[in-house]
């Protein structure tokens, strides 16, 4: 069932986690102190007004003014030092509670933390109790309360979320069919805790007011709008790999629309289905999916497989980045690539000059994926141009990516690379 689930999916022995509580304790009691500049006061000095030398007749001595009398007081509190803006929202939570929270080395509380937009301070209170201050905007302080309560929830039994009121702007619910919660969890949790780290949500089987369904649980995926979607194709994709057709059909198209909160808004957010034919899907996936995040890193748009096809979404810049990239990815399989970078804005270009390309490439690729990956871009060599001549002119290595300063940061490396002086950090993957 989706508790037990849940239950195995939180990471950590209890004696670690009291372990841990005791340390936030520790940590929390610990105030920053203010500090002083020491040259603020010669910063006055200068900024104090000059006598200037000069000829000029001194101005005339100004008349004293007689003295006021000074008006009383009023009787106004004390400011203190440092005043927060908002005062923390408190939770009295027990000893195994605050253990739960916490989770192996912090974990579980700094993810709810991060993903509410909230800070966290577990202190000791009486009774062998502890005391959890939450700081923050009133907003981000009721979400993070929620999602503590959800948290802690999972310890005794199911998760009940409402959803009979107005749609909440930070919940996606998908569908996950009996025979496949299992393997969307991972074992211990695994695979739920890997996909929150990778777009910053919180992740937990529950059961919603409404819109039950026959056969499947409801995974709850709590984030922002982008972390929210990219969890979910996610999720859809382990589905599709488990039981194939579930999300994808025979024309290669997504069985049900994707329709979660921030979805037509007209804001240019939105997603593309790019389907794949005969073998192409392995060699766009890469080793351990070196290829696809390194499309997705470039392009700065959200890419996943599902199936048969790739998912991006995005604003429009970012899928039409993502889109170019991943057909121009599949072509080079075919032969050389000629692509015109006029009039794009995420392109650099580099001559490269004759006998110096097999020194950029490295052995089996190996040098130029591995400054794709260390500067988030996607790069390849146009086809050889023969001159008007008949002599061979320098290739062109075209560097795209979303990032001004990545790709010019890839060029660096890539002028060291010609000359001997980069060493490739670590395997590029397969793919392009």
């Amino acid at each position: 069932s989706g508790a037990r689930a849940n239950r195995r999916a939180m990471d950590g022995s209890d004696d670690e986690m009291r372990e841990a509580v005791a340390d936030e304790g520790a940590e929390a009691e610990a105030e920053d102190q203010p500090t002083m500049d020491a040259d603020s006061e010669s910063d006055d000095e200068d900024r104090r007004p000059r006598r200037t030398d000069g000829d000029s007749e001194p101005s005339p001595p100004r008349r004293r003014t007689p003295p006021r009398e000074r008006s009383p007081r009023r009787d106004e509190p004390k400011k203190e030092k440092n005043p927060r803006k908002n005062p923390p929202m408190e939770m009295i939570i027990g000893a195994e509670d605050a253990a739960f929270l916490v989770g192996t080395g912090g974990k579980t509380k700094d993810k709810v933390a991060r993903v509410a937009g909230a800070r966290l301070d577990l202190l000791d209170a009486d009774d062998g109790k502890h005391r959890l201050e939450i700081f923050g905007k009133d907003e981000n302080r009721r979400k993070a309360k929620q999602y503590v309560q959800w948290v802690l929830r999972q310890r005794v039994g199911p998760i009940t979320v409402d959803t009979s009121g107005p749609r909440r702007d930070d919940l996606s619910i998908v569908s996950v069919p009996l025979d496949c919660v299992a393997y969307v969890m991972g074992k211990n949790g695994i695979v739920l805790r890997n996909i929150e780290e990778e777009y910053g949500t919180l992740m937990f089987f529950g059961k919603p007011t409404s819109g039950a369904e026959e056969g499947v649980e409801k995974l709850m995926i709590l984030g922002s709008r982008r972390s929210r979607r990219g969890a979910e194709l996610k999720v859809m994709s382990a589905v599709e790999h488990k039981r194939k057709g579930f999300s994808v059909d025979e024309k290669k198209e997504l069985r049900r629309r994707l329709e979660q909160v921030g979805d037509g808004e007209g804001d240019g957010w939105g997603y593309d289905v790019f389907p794949f034919h005969d073998d192409e899907f392995s060699y766009a996936l890469g080793a351990q999916g070196s290829t696809r995040k390194k499309l997705a890193a470039a392009s700065g748009c959200i890419l996943e497989y599902i199936g048969d096809v790739a998912v991006m979404a995005g604003n429009r810049d970012e899928r039409r980045r993502c889109w170019d990239y991943l057909n121009w990815l599949l072509k080079q399989r075919k032969g050389a690539l000629s692509v015109d970078p006029k009039g794009r804005d995420d392109v650099l270009e580099l001559p490269v000059p004759s006998g110096k390309a097999g020194r950029l490439s490295g052995k089996g690729g190996n040098v130029l994926r591995s400054i794709e990956k260390e500067t988030s871009t996607f790069c390849f060599l146009t086809d050889n141009r023969a001159a008007a001549d008949g002599e061979s002119r320098d290739e062109l290595m075209l560097i795209f990516g979303q990032d001004k300063r990545d790709r010019y940061k890839a060029m660096d490396l890539m002028e060291d690379a010609m000359e001997g002086k980069y060493q490739p950090k670590g395997g590029g993957g397969g793919g392009g």
